[in-house]
């Protein structure tokens, strides 16, 4: 279970909730080196699969720079992991 160690306090990286926690497109730095961004699905993602996430924090599932480490159920709101780069 990675957890935020950039100062930022009550942040679960795994917690999906139906009503925003946080603002959309809130960055965090995990213990694993790794950036999560904070989104809303638009759809439901596996946990696991890729997503794109637009420029208003809305994440689908399909090819795209982010990997859900847990699920979304749609509409929820959660952290994202940033797998790729774009260039």
């Amino acid at each position: 279970m990675a957890f935020a160690i950039d100062g930022k306090v009550g942040i679960s990286l795994e917690k999906r909730t139906t009503a925003p926690e946080h603002a959309l497109g809130t960055t965090v730095l995990a213990d694993s080196n790794k950036g999560y961004v904070y989104v809303q699905a638009n759809g439901a993602i596996a946990a696991a699969a890729a997503a794109a996430v637009d420029a208003s924090f809305n994440a689908t599932s399909g090819a795209g720079n982010y990997t859900a480490d847990t699920a979304f159920a749609a509409n929820e709101y959660g952290f994202i992991r940033k797998t790729a780069v774009a260039v």
